[in-house]
């Protein structure tokens, strides 16, 4: 079995475990990786991760690639499709993901919700879950259930922030529980990185001009 593909398929299990349950979690460091720090957490007999890493670049820069379907394959491995499915205001959009799966498993589709939501000035939360939604394309296999998702946005200067997310989601079908846990410690670190590059993409084309 190649494990290294099936992290992808874990690629929007991004979940605000806090927010969620209402209470603090205790997480627990597990590694570090490429500048990134990787947590779990036993949640309700399910394992969460968050990973945090450092990034260069602006807020704004990174909301605008997690938010742009026509850049998701350059960044998203094993990308198959996506698009917006409706905009009800700059801050609140409807999304459709699809994820190709390595064989024996079926390829993984999620329709959700992302809401852009600014606590301080110098912090953005992008938060998704997943919801029904009348135009939403059907399944192309299984399709992923996002309990809540975040990513924290701690802008440091100009051109430096901290970015922070978490994990928790059920992935649907038939995946071992041991795939899925293996997969989502190495995602936070997979995820962030292929973030980090799009960045470096944008600041230069910036410095060009």
């Amino acid at each position: 079995m190649n494990f290294g593909k099936i992290e992808f398929l874990l690629f929007v299990l991004l979940a605000s475990i806090s927010l969620l349950l209402g209470k603090e979690t205790a997480w627990k460091k597990i590694r570090t990786e490429k500048g990134v720090s990787v947590y779990k957490a036993d949640v309700q007999g399910r394992v969460a991760f968050r990973g945090i890493g450092k990034m260069t670049g602006k807020p704004e820069q990174l909301i605008s690639i997690i938010e742009n379907p026509n850049g998701w394959k350059n960044w998203i491995e094993n990308f198959k499709s996506g698009k917006l499915i409706e905009q009800i205001n700059p801050s609140h959009k409807i999304f459709y993901q699809a994820i190709r799966s390595p064989f024996p498993f079926s390829d993984r589709d999620v329709v959700y919700e992302s809401k852009i939501l600014r606590d301080q000035p110098k912090t953005i939360r992008v938060e998704m879950k997943s919801i029904p939604h009348p135009m939403a394309p059907s399944t192309i296999g299984v399709r992923i259930n996002i309990l809540f998702s975040r990513y924290q946005i701690e802008k440091v200067d100009d051109n430096t922030m901290f970015v922070t997310f978490e994990t928790l989601s059920d992935p649907g079908g038939a995946l071992p529980g041991f795939v899925v846990n293996w997969a989502s410690a190495s995602y936070p670190i997979t995820l962030l990185e292929g973030l980090r590059n799009e960045l470096k993409t944008i600041q230069k084309k910036v410095w060009k001009e």
